[in-house]
């Protein structure tokens, strides 16, 4: 008897394992997908031998973007129309803007070289993993430091400062200076 159970223990086991997995399916319409080879082609090439014309590049992909920005060379942008970028806003080196989602940028936002803004994810409670495109907000003033990660959802008030390698997975309403991981207000 006890040899019979564990020979359906077996088979249990052995058909658990053929089991397909759920199908998934792109989250993108075919229109933006074509975008995005464009974006990540030509727009790529463009970005990077006419520097003087990065903010125009990003408004002619649909991005907002204010007076006086500047950004580097190897500033990676996910989706550029689902950026707003406020005045006098600067882009550091291997700065990330994965802006799956939208992501909001006061005035005179500092994003530091390797800082992630991180505005998409996938509903981890679903079997199939949906994308998810949560936005991000940046007050006025801030300052995000170098190699800090700004997580999805996330809202900080004007004059925050993320300090170097924070990373913050929650909003903030006032002003405040973070560190740390998971990030915490200086007191």
């Amino acid at each position: 008897m006890e040899q019979n159970e564990k020979k359906q223990d077996m088979q249990n086991r052995e058909s658990a394992m053929v089991e397909t997995p759920p199908t998934r399916r792109t989250a993108w319409p075919i229109l933006q997908l074509l975008l995005r080879v464009i974006w990540g082609t030509f727009g790529r090439f463009l970005w990077t031998i006419f520097p003087l014309c990065r903010s125009s590049l990003l408004r002619i992909f649909g991005a907002k973007v204010g007076k006086g920005c500047t950004f580097a060379r190897t500033v990676q942008i996910t989706i550029p129309w689902n950026l707003i970028i406020g005045n006098n806003c600067h882009f550091a080196e291997r700065s990330i803007l994965y802006s799956l989602g939208t992501i909001t940028l006061g005035d005179n936002v500092r994003v530091d070289t390797r800082a992630h803004l991180c505005a998409g994810s996938h509903d981890m409670k679903d079997t199939t993993f949906p994308l998810t495109r949560p936005p991000i907000m940046i007050g006025e003033n801030s300052f995000i430091g170098i190699d800090a990660y700004i997580a999805p959802t996330v809202i900080l008030a004007p004059n925050t400062i993320v300090h170097p390698r924070a990373s913050v997975y929650r909003s903030y309403d006032k002003s405040v200076e973070l560190i740390g991981n998971p990030a915490k207000a200086v007191e």
